[in-house]
């Protein structure tokens, strides 16, 4: 949750009061409401007008586990390549914000897909997460694949970092994850700070996230799930990126294997490092060399 209009700080002010309220009665429910507070987009994304290019596009409707249908979109060359690419939005984004990619990559020949993330755009739902970001992403591939590449910005890069763990043939695929949250940990200790969340409560936020899973915190990070990854990876991310901070990659960055790429830029944060077109045009020679 990124906070900036006036609007939205009003919204902040009144949720932390909320949840502190409530968490002097009972800790547990504070907690439990704070965790679907975290894996609920701002809505403010689904008012955004339909660019002329997506207009233009085959649109599908993906079936995911829960019985919930997400926006696909895709595209096909006029010179094509034989590969295709999917393209994963981050959180409290849409797809349309990638609009700049699909070009380049149609005049490389690439058959490009895109989805809305469930609770986001066009898609059905209304919390969002790792683990429901993985299914929808695996329901994409099921129905629309094969697919050979990937591109992920912010959580859809972390989402792409789990799928490529267990990817067959690593080699016939490439994966693109910009700015992708190196460690989990952190994301929850910024949100614990933004909402001012007591001790107790910040307790029973991490037992309710054990209730959705078995696997431990430190399993949803992307540098874990690609160290042993042996496929071709592109890594971008900004020094200043105060969302997904650089100096949690810095220590894997050094050790790394020399299948992984670094980008490492200064200056362009956590969003428009994925807009500048100069990054743009980087992204695209990886993925097409």
């Amino acid at each position: 949750m990124k906070v900036t209009g006036i609007s939205e700080k009003l919204y902040l002010q009144f949720l932390r009061s909320k949840l502190n309220t409530i968490g002097r009665f009972s800790s547990t429910t504070a907690g439990k409401l704070a965790f679907d507070l975290f894996c609920t987009p701002y809505p403010k994304y689904k008012k955004q007008k339909t660019p002329a290019l997506f207009q233009r596009a085959i649109q599908h409707s993906i079936h995911i586990k829960n019985g919930q249908k997400i926006k696909g979109y895709e595209w096909n060359s006029n010179n094509p390549n034989g590969k295709s690419i999917l393209i994963c939005h981050g959180y409290a984004s849409y797809f349309y914000k990638f609009e700049q990619y699909i070009q380049p990559l149609l005049e490389k020949g690439f058959r490009v897909f895109g989805i809305d993330a469930p609770a986001h755009g066009q898609s059905e739902g209304k919390y969002i997460n790792i683990i429901v970001y993985k299914e929808a992403i695996e329901a994409t591939i099921a129905q629309l694949g094969p697919i050979d590449h990937f591109i992920g910005h912010s959580l859809g890069g972390i989402t792409l970092a789990l799928i490529a763990e267990s990817m067959p043939n690593p080699l016939a695929h490439k994966f693109v994850l910009i700015a992708p949250a190196t460690k989990t940990t952190t994301t929850f200790e910024n949100f614990f700070k933004m909402m001012h969340l007591s001790g107790a409560v910040q307790k029973a936020f991490l037992t309710e996230l054990s209730k959705r899973t078995t696997l431990p915190i430190q399993f949803f990070e992307a540098d874990r799930a690609i160290e042993q990854y042996n496929g071709p990876i592109l890594w971008v991310h900004d020094q200043g990126d105060k969302i997904c901070p650089y100096k949690d990659l810095e220590k894997f960055k050094q050790n790394a294997n020399n299948n992984i790429k670094f980008l490492i830029t200064n200056g362009l944060g956590h969003n428009k490092i994925y807009k500048t077109p100069e990054i743009i045009d980087q992204i695209v020679a990886f993925l097409s060399n």
